[in-house]
């Protein structure tokens, strides 16, 4: 079964466009790499708990809001789909 995926990177991108800053100025307000950020934001990377802290400090938002949106984003039918209806296939 092929694993789904959750992006978090276009939430971020979307919350800091909100509050009016280019990547530039959210890396350097939590000292990260402005490239790192990009790729995050591009989902080419997952962020590790400790960035996902950083980032949302730096966006001056509670961690909980960052999840609140994900999960709103979330299409939970398409993300279970295929876990309840393909066969499981023990290696």
């Amino acid at each position: 079964m092929k694993e789904k995926t959750i992006y978090i990177g276009e939430v971020i991108r979307t919350l800091r466009k909100a509050k009016g800053m280019t990547q530039e100025e959210l890396a350097n307000e939590i000292n990260l790499d402005r490239s790192y950020l990009s790729e995050i934001e591009r989902n080419l990377k997952a962020p590790s708990l400790y960035t996902i802290f950083k980032l949302t400090k730096g966006l001056v938002i509670p961690p909980g809001e960052l999840t609140e949106k994900i999960y709103d984003d979330i299409d939970f039918d398409s993300l279970f789909e295929q876990e309840f209806t393909e066969p499981r296939k023990d290696k």
